[in-house]
């Protein structure tokens, strides 16, 4: 999903039209219709002008690069040299992600990861629904 993907998602989910959403992010609506096209590519500051209109984090709107397989791993590999990711094997043989001690901040990922895990569960116990946990995600 690109970056004009998401925020057209969101702006829709909030109900917003693209004017609105432009003048509730201090833009021009010809700017909100030229990034969800494609035709423009936002700076950072614009996209969190967005993000705050919308009141999601400004990481909703990021563009990581998943389009391939191979990029998938190198952004893995980028998580294993910051935060202790590592690949093994469990004894069924099927692949698996962890993360070892690494210090502070894989500490702290494990805390977050934790978050994560348990509002999915509450969302998979039918505790939240999917719009709740989406929106969780959203504003993460």
């Amino acid at each position: 999903m690109t970056v004009g993907d998401k925020i057209r998602k969101y702006r829709l989910e909030q109900g917003y039209t693209q004017k609105e959403l432009a003048i509730k992010a201090g833009l021009s609506e010809s700017a909100v219709r030229n990034y969800e096209l494609g035709n423009r590519t936002a700076s950072q500051d614009q996209l969190e002008k967005i993000a705050n209109a919308l009141k999601i984090s400004p990481f909703a709107l990021a563009d990581p690069n998943f389009d391939t397989y191979i990029s998938v791993m190198h952004s893995l590999f980028a998580l294993e040299d910051q935060y202790g990711l590592h690949a093994y094997r469990d004894e069924s043989g099927v692949p698996q992600l962890m993360f070892k001690d690494k210090g502070h901040d894989s500490l702290n990922m494990l805390d977050q990861i934790g978050e994560w895990a348990d509002i999915y569960q509450k969302y998979r116990n039918e505790e939240i629904t999917e719009e709740e946990y989406l929106n969780w995600k959203s504003r993460y």
